[in-house]
């Protein structure tokens, strides 16, 4: 009962940790990052990034959804002995396919001398098999301080032997190695901080569920990676280098806030769903509203101040990227509410659900970018991708919550308000941008009144919202699990404990820090 009635609370600090500490690795890295640079040569740099996609997309694959398993999971004891072993075993796996293939991807990527360091490389994905019990539990404890040190342990470790290395002539090889070094630090600290021990054990029952669950969340990360770069290859192919260029500027300058936001409400939203439980479904409405306020208040104001973000940041000649930097902000709005759906369907069970509608987003987006690609360029590419995510991503997202017997038309109020006041204020503030003598005065005070106008139009809907949110969190549980036998899909069949469990998004596993 404490617990639960403190359960707001906790994840309140885990919010206020989880961004101090996002932000706090994204400002190291751009300042290491640029050190770096004044150290290493562009072409070492360039391999580097190579190598650094290889394992980034490997390491999508590598998950295999144990972490999210075992933060989900009620009985988080008994499994942690089998995850660890699957851990160990695909980590190892994969370690050893990437070592001894990485002069295969080097070629294929297009930078043999990037063999070396995919290799060693490879060692983190074994780290991450051997980490994925403590940092599983640091999270289902809502324990984002302690993933702070981690990851402060992480990044300065590999920094100082990134830095030691490249002093040395072995810019290249140092960064590889630095990666390495730092996520092993970092592991040692989540089982120093965890108080435990690396422990094995195998259980079939508990291994063919994890499994069941994982996979799909597996797949569906690799789709992840598909749909982040479908937009630029087709629109390299259609619209060539310059049109691309504009269009990769807007998208970056897009993620910088839903990025933000995205990873922090991953790092939350999975323990705190997992920690009401059966009551899940009663607070998936309750919460989503407010999320989604900040959100689209997000999403407004980087349309609002597009002109003059692109244009005092990057310079005159980057203008373009404006019209595109704007429908790419919905985009990104709605990709941090689709994560929080589709993790709310994992604490169902409902992995192949979300790798359904992946699969849908796919299909649907290929075609449209096409088309947008040929019709406006960069712009229609961006404009394919907002109807694209609004008319069928949301609405997928939607069916499979509507065959959980969710209050879909909750749910579709919740997001509706807050989207239509944010497009009502982004109208109003472009209306005074153009009145304004100069663009950069005009963007500003665009932006001011598009605050303004958002918070005025929607203080009175959210403030109740809050309140609610707060009391879905801290309501204590009245009865044992209730949740209807029509309910139980395949993979909830297979493992009838989980049916209860209720996390929000799969949480990735350590992957490192340093860039």
């Amino acid at each position: 009962m404490a617990e639960r009635q403190l359960l707001s609370g906790q994840v309140g600090r885990a919010l206020r940790w989880s961004t101090t500490g996002t932000l706090a690795v994204r400002l190291g890295n751009l300042g290491l990052g640029i050190v770096i640079a004044r150290i290493v040569s562009p072409e070492e740099f360039g391999l580097y990034a190579i190598a650094l996609t290889v394992q980034s997309v490997v390491m999508a694959l590598a998950d295999l959804g144990l972490s999210a398993d075992l933060i989900r999971h009620p009985d988080h004891e008994r499994r942690a002995g089998s995850v660890a072993t699957l851990g160990l075993v695909t980590g190892g796996a994969l370690t050893v396919a990437a070592a001894l293939s990485a002069p295969a991807l080097a070629t294929a990527m297009g930078g043999p001398g990037a063999a070396g360091p995919i290799a060693i490389l490879a060692g983190t994905f074994l780290l991450a098999g051997i980490g994925v019990v403590p940092f599983a539990t640091l999270q289902r404890r809502l324990d984002q301080r302690g993933l702070f040190r981690s990851n402060a342990v992480d990044f300065g470790v590999g920094a100082v032997v990134t830095l030691v290395l490249a002093a040395f002539g072995h810019g290249l090889i140092g960064l590889a190695v630095g990666r390495v070094a730092g996520q092993a630090s970092g592991v040692l600290v989540q089982f120093w901080l965890t108080r435990t021990l690396p422990r094995l054990s195998w259980d079939r029952t508990v291994a063919r569920s994890v499994l069941a669950f994982g996979l799909p969340v597996a797949a569906a990360n690799l789709l992840s990676w598909v749909l982040l770069s479908v937009d630029r290859v087709v629109l390299g192919n259609t619209a060539g280098a310059v049109e691309l260029g504009y269009y990769v500027l807007a998208a970056n300058i897009s993620t910088w806030p839903m990025t933000l936001v995205g990873q922090v409400l991953r790092s939350v939203t999975l323990p705190a769903f997992s920690r009401v439980r059966e009551r899940a479904k009663a607070a998936l409405v309750p919460l989503l509203g407010p999320v989604w306020w900040a959100v689209a208040a997000a999403a407004a104001m980087l349309a609002a101040l597009a002109h003059p973000v692109v244009v005092l940041v990057y310079g005159a000649r980057w203008e373009p990227a404006v019209q595109v930097l704007v429908p790419l902000a919905t985009v990104g709005a709605v990709r941090v509410i689709a994560d929080v759906l589709a993790g709310y369907l994992y604490a169902l069970g409902r992995s192949r659900g979300v790798l359904v509608v992946q699969t849908v987003w796919l299909v649907a987006l290929v075609p449209a970018v096409v088309v947008g690609a040929q019709v406006g360029g960069g712009v229609g590419v961006g404009v394919a991708q907002a109807i694209v995510a609004v008319v069928v991503l949301v609405p997928a997202y939607l069916v499979l919550l509507r065959r959980s017997r969710d209050e879909v038309g909750a749910l579709v109020r919740a997001l509706v308000v807050p989207a239509l006041a944010a497009a009502g204020a982004v109208l109003a503030g472009m209306l005074v941008a153009d009145r304004v003598a100069g663009p950069i005065l005009g963007g500003l005070l665009g932006g001011a009144t598009t605050l303004v106008c958002y918070l005025a139009t929607t203080v009175v809907w959210v403030l109740p919202r809050w309140r609610a949110a707060r009391v879905a969190l801290d309501e204590p549980d009245d009865t044992p699990d209730s949740t209807p036998a029509g309910e139980l899909d395949d993979e909830s069949l297979a493992e009838p404990a989980d049916v209860a469990a209720a996390p929000a998004a799969p949480a990735a596993r350590p992957r490192g820090t340093t860039p």
